[in-house]
């Protein structure tokens, strides 16, 4: 190296260090959560885990905005109101909570509502006030069937000293209180938070709760507009009324060509739409998707008798088989 520089006229005052593996590797193990994408960029990952990034569409860049406004509106036990405070206020109390080590939030809300975007913008820079550190995030889906287990790194994490924010989708309850007593302990260097649909209120104490209320027409409507640039601002009206603050909805744009219009379709002809994309319409599908949608939530998996999904086949005379692969189609 020393060499190298030689017939430079500044070499002497510049000061030579190498780098080699072993002190690379110390460096990723004195930062746990940049160790989750060295991880994955090396084709090892930790299954089910993924380090901070586009967690609530991974089809989008971490740089895309995030959309809110004043209607979007966040509910916390904090601050009690009726009319809960703007996101972006919101955001920042959830922020406040998790900066420091050893706190539980819950956040809830309705399906399509923007749970995993929020949490997401939890740590980027550019919305609000000082973001938290990305390189702690740890983030899971549990349906990605995490391992290690989300409590058994947790423990991991704090028997290290090891600062970590961990962020746990679609999270059980019972899952919760299990990482709320071990995120609590004294000495904890772990905070958590966790994003379901749950409402119930017989949380462990210690834990915020956080609720996230549905979208205006007018923020989906701007979704639109920012990701499908084809789409006319009337069909952009259209669904973003249709949506009912559901922001999933967003996504039928895609199925909305170029030179074609759904201005003047109503509710039922848009949900037609929704449901069969461009196949032809499939009668079974819409009583499945009739029947399953009475429920808040239902088990989806289980297709027994007695099971929840056989009830439903039950109401359209279908087989829970036949429903199983209908919900499969809907999901």
């Amino acid at each position: 190296m020393e060499e190298a520089i030689r017939d430079l006229p500044t070499a002497g005052n510049l000061r030579l260090d190498f780098y080699d593996r072993g002190r690379l590797a110390t460096w990723v193990r004195d930062h746990p959560g940049l160790g989750v994408w060295v991880r994955q960029k090396i084709g090892r990952p930790l299954t089910g885990w993924r380090p901070y990034g586009a967690w609530a569409d991974t089809s989008e860049e971490t740089s895309g905005k995030y959309l809110s406004d004043d209607k979007l509106r966040i509910h916390t036990g904090a601050m009690p109101s009726p009319d809960g405070v703007p996101a972006l206020a919101g955001l920042q109390q959830i922020r406040d909570l998790l900066r420091s080590p050893g706190t539980v939030a819950r956040l809830v809300g309705l399906s399509g509502v923007g749970k995993t975007r929020l949490v997401q913008a939890l740590f980027e820079e550019g919305v609000g006030d000082q973001n938290l550190e990305p390189s702690l995030a740890f983030y899971t889906n549990i349906g990605d069937s995490p391992n290690p287990l989300a409590v058994e790194l947790a423990s991991q994490l704090i028997a290290g000293k090891d600062r970590a924010i961990l962020v746990i989708d679609n999270c059980p309850l019972d899952l919760h209180r299990r990482l709320s007593q071990v995120c609590r302990a004294p000495g904890s260097t772990v905070s958590v938070i966790t994003v379901e649909y749950d409402f119930r209120e017989d949380l462990p104490e210690g834990t915020e709760v956080f609720r996230l209320d549905t979208s205006s027409p007018e923020l989906i409507e701007k979704l639109i507009r920012s990701r499908f640039k084809d789409v006319s601002h009337t069909d952009a009206r259209t669904i973003a009324k249709f949506s009912d603050g559901n922001a999933r909805c967003y996504r039928s744009c895609g199925n909305c060509g170029q030179d074609e219009t759904i201005e003047g379709l109503n509710d039922e002809d848009l949900l037609q739409r929704l449901i069969h994309q461009r196949h032809a319409p499939d009668k079974s599908l819409e009583l499945a998707a009739q029947a399953c949608s009475l429920l808040y939530a239902f088990d989806g998996e289980d297709n027994r008798n007695g099971s929840e999904l056989a009830r439903l086949a039950a109401l359209v005379e279908q087989s829970p088989r036949e429903v199983y692969r209908h919900v499969a189609d809907l999901l």
